[in-house]
């Protein structure tokens, strides 16, 4: 079978948890040009993928003839420079969320992409899980949803974010601009007013009002713990109802009569880890998953016990360690679509077909979106769009 080649430019953690295991084993894509400017993280990386050519220049990837595109999964504020240098060099773009933080930056992209007649995805991923698939087809059936609410957390004041540098407030940029994008993809329209409110900061509630008459509520929060599930949607329809919990498991309520109340969803494949959660998730549903999330939560809190203790030489602290160390992150158990955007991608370079996922229009109006939202957040005024 023939297959893209591409390059992914910035080796850190996200591509090393999804992006190059997918690649490796995606139908249409074939990874042939590893890049980062951490030569350290470039050779560890090539250890454990071994096969790819090497490179610190990222000119130098997109120079290269034989490379038809590139994931960019770089740092967030060199998404947009980076797309529109690949965009002129001919190659085809698949960059990581969020396209652009304004919406005057992911405009110089929508111009380079119109000179270019290339390809732009974007790594606003959850539109291709399968869940997410599913449940918007049970809803089409019903006429679409009416009202929605999302709810999507993270642990400890946003500690991810904090690590990479993001002072506070900056959770609605870099992790609701997903959220913004599947409530465009449920309620298949446009958004026309954003209203949110904090608590504290990253600690907010939106409300979205949509051309068609449907209403969509986030509750957005850094201050969850791992233990508490992460992603859940409803929404509800003309008729019926329906809930999807953390991609694995979808319940519909009076919207079809020929599909089951509850549906599952297996989990997602990692190389590097052990695979039981895959069938556990597929079997369980939902109960399997916060099964899973309730002990690595408890065996975390464990092990730091036992390091305030100083009782670091311990059987039970190795074995947590090591138990810890063979399971992937919680919140990567589930199938939120990142294998299906890169075959998607590579599928859309080889047939010449618009790429399937969230593409570069997406990511202009998920940074509209943001940009109301932190506006309406300072001024306590409903925005308009």
């Amino acid at each position: 079978m023939a297959k893209a080649r591409l390059a992914i430019i910035g080796t850190g953690g996200l591509a090393q948890s999804q992006h190059i295991p997918n690649l490796m084993r995606a139908d249409h894509a074939e990874l042939v040009t590893l890049c980062d400017l951490r030569e350290d993280v470039l050779r560890n990386v090539a250890e454990a993928y071994p096969g790819c050519a090497l490179e610190t220049d990222h000119r130098k990837v997109l120079a290269d003839p034989d490379i038809d595109g590139v994931v960019i999964a770089t740092r967030e504020d060199t998404h947009v420079s980076l797309t529109i240098e690949a965009l002129a060099a001919g190659k085809h773009v698949y960059v990581e969320k969020p396209l652009a933080e304004t919406e005057a930056e992911a405009a110089k992209v929508m111009g380079a992409l119109e000179a270019s007649g290339k390809i732009v995805a974007v790594g606003m991923n959850r539109r291709m899980a399968p869940a997410y698939q599913y449940a918007r087809k049970l809803l089409d059936g019903v006429g679409g949803a009416t009202n929605m609410f999302y709810r999507i957390t993270d642990s400890y004041s946003f500690t991810w974010g904090r690590s990479k540098g993001f002072g506070p407030n900056q959770r609605i940029v870099h992790e609701v601009c997903h959220i913004f994008d599947i409530m465009r993809f449920f309620a298949a329209s446009e958004v026309r007013t954003v209203y949110c409110v904090s608590a504290r900061p990253d600690d907010e509630q939106i409300v979205l009002t949509f051309a068609n008459g449907t209403v969509g509520t986030i509750m957005s929060s850094g201050y969850a713990n791992s233990d508490f599930p992460k992603e859940r949607f409803e929404a509800i329809a003309q008729a019926g109802a329906i809930a999807v919990n953390e991609f694995c498991e979808v319940r519909q309520y009076s919207l079809s009569d020929t599909e089951p109340p509850v549906t599952t969803f297996p989990g997602h494949f990692h190389p590097n880890h052990d695979m039981t959660h895959v069938f556990l998730l597929k079997e369980l549903g939902y109960e399997a998953l916060q099964a899973v999330r309730r002990t690595t939560w408890k065996s975390g809190q464990r092990v730091k016990e036992l390091e305030a203790a100083g009782e670091t030489d311990t059987t039970e602290y190795k074995t947590l360690k090591r138990y810890g160390s063979r399971n992937p992150l919680a919140n990567y158990f589930m199938d939120k679509g990142w294998l299906a955007a890169m075959d998607g991608f590579g599928q859309a370079i080889l047939e010449g077909t618009p790429f399937p996922g969230a593409t570069a229009i997406d990511g202009l109006r998920a940074a509209q979106i943001t940009e109301a939202a932190i506006q309406s957040r300072s001024t306590g005024q409903v925005i308009s769009l």
